[in-house]
């Protein structure tokens, strides 16, 4: 039972850190398109879903749920943090 919660915890360290870079990924590709940045975390916890598959795909179905969840927060939590830290100019539209 130990060794099940050790998978869970190094998967949730993978989950949170999947999706800081999911986060990061986005606000790049949209100021390198001089992309409009939306205030919100534009990435669903289906896109979340998809990318828990990456690398969790033998976890239960509520271990991947939970995953997911951590992915999708992982990402809004750096979306909001690194989106304010541009400056205007990158993110208006072209």
């Amino acid at each position: 039972m130990e060794d099940l919660s050790q998978d869970f915890e190094v998967l949730a360290e993978r989950a949170d850190d999947c999706g800081a870079l999911w986060a990061v990924r986005v606000l790049r590709r949209l100021t390198e398109t001089n992309g409009a940045l939306p205030p919100e975390w534009p990435g669903t916890l289906d896109e979340a879903r998809g990318l828990v598959g990456t690398f969790a795909g033998r976890a239960g179905f509520n271990d991947r749920e939970r995953l997911a969840k951590i992915v999708q927060y992982a990402a809004e939590w750096t979306w909001g943090d690194s989106s304010q830290a541009i400056p205007a100019s990158y993110a208006r539209a072209g």
